[in-house]
């Protein structure tokens, strides 16, 4: 049985949101999928739910890196310097492929990096190996 994978999804094009959704649902995961649209929303939500406990747990943050506000890589380096936050999960999930990109989020200690694939058989071989590695992790409770 695998375990319910909890994605907190930092994303601001509802297309790539509703493409993951799918693929979701296509390989039967099950979890809760909440979605923030850039950084600032995202560290909102994670600050108060340090206090208040709403986001279901364990959970893995899906971290795109071109969004308005607050990018992914400020964002990162913003929450490995919250000590209320700091230890959450993180694999940055973006177009870019960049060299630049990948060695700042590994920096800024992101925990993967996943290159946004091209089709949907990319996608479902991204999202089992997600849910494997899920599933292979001790979660805290």
């Amino acid at each position: 049985m695998t375990k319910p994978m909890n994605i907190l999804l930092v994303e601001d094009n509802d297309l790539d949101v509703e493409i993951l959704e799918r693929g979701l649902r296509k390989m039967g995961a099950s979890g809760a999928l909440v979605r923030t649209r850039d950084g600032v929303e995202a560290l909102t939500l994670l600050r108060e739910d340090a206090r208040k406990q709403r986001l279901p747990r364990p959970f893995v943050i899906m971290l795109d890196i071109n969004m308005p506000r607050m990018n992914g890589h400020e964002f990162l380096e913003t929450l490995r310097g919250d000590d209320a936050v700091r230890d959450a999960r993180v694999f940055v999930f973006t177009t870019s492929d960049s060299k630049k990109d990948v060695c700042q989020a590994y920096r800024n200690n992101a925990n993967g990096y996943i290159v946004k694939p091209n089709s949907s058989s990319e996608l479902q071989d991204v999202l089992s190996a997600l849910q494997n590695f899920w599933s292979a992790c001790e979660n805290p409770v």
